[in-house]
């Protein structure tokens, strides 16, 4: 009985303690100062978005262990910044945290990998549990967001889209099947576009597979919504289904 009581009392604590963090504890000043500052997504968001944005980030922050690398040192500024990508990316789903990956490695710049022989700019490990990111090339998606490249983006979609295959992870299959495959068929048919014209919104590496089609459509999608919109509506709305959310301004919306 003892045991039991105990049991209980303990997911009893558990589930009132995530309530209390998902639902009711504001952020922590610094971070929310952070995310006004740099964050052009969060200061979109209407006000009761905002706080559910910024609790989401209060709890990945919490969730990862951030390594700094070379000597860098991992400052709340970082912290913040790669937990609002991770955020934003997921935002459509009830499921935001990516539990698979559990560390985060900043790089000042790109870095060498053993791997491949050459030098990388960011890279996502499932098996390692892994998240690797060059500081200055993470920043540059910030310093202009409207040109459609984003590393963030683009290795938290790889997280994402990874996280998503694990079944092993209790939370595999968020993104909708349905969705997926008709998302699926139309990327396959703009990668066909991308290798033999000069004509798509994408760049040229989108068309490597369908995992970095994914990673480049999820930057544009980002930050270059209206061109994405404009350019392949079909391709656009499925995107957004796959996503969870629509970032098109309202007055275009059909």
């Amino acid at each position: 009985m003892v045991p039991f009581l105990f049991g209980l009392s303990y997911l009893i604590y558990v589930t009132v303690r995530y309530f209390y963090w998902y639902n009711i504890k504001p952020i922590e000043p610094q971070y929310k100062r952070v995310l006004e500052k740099y964050f052009v997504y969060y200061n979109n968001l209407t006000p009761a978005l905002k706080g559910v944005f910024e609790r989401r980030v209060s709890l990945f922050v919490r969730a990862k262990d951030f390594y700094g690398q070379h000597g860098l040192e991992v400052t709340d500024e970082m912290r913040v910044l790669i937990a609002a990508t991770g955020v934003q990316i997921t935002f459509g789903f009830k499921f935001f945290q990516l539990p698979r990956f559990t560390k985060i490695f900043i790089f000042p710049e790109e870095y060498y990998s053993r791997i491949t022989k050459k030098k990388h700019k960011g890279e996502v490990h499932p098996m390692g549990r892994v998240i690797k990111l060059s500081w200055n090339n993470f920043l540059k998606g910030f310093e202009n967001p409207s040109d459609g490249i984003n590393l963030g983006l683009h290795e938290m979609t790889h997280a994402m889209s990874l996280e998503n295959s694990f079944a092993s992870n209790g939370v595999s299959n968020f993104i909708n099947p349905s969705a997926y495959r008709v998302w699926h068929k139309l990327a396959v048919t703009e990668m066909n576009i991308i290798r033999t014209t000069n004509n798509s919104i994408f760049r040229k590496y989108a068309a490597t597979n369908i995992e970095e089609f994914l990673a480049v459509s999820v930057e544009v999608f980002f930050e270059q919504t209206v061109q994405f919109y404009e350019y392949n509506p079909m391709l656009y709305k499925a995107t957004c289904n796959l996503l969870g959310q629509d970032t098109l301004p309202r007055k275009m919306k059909r």
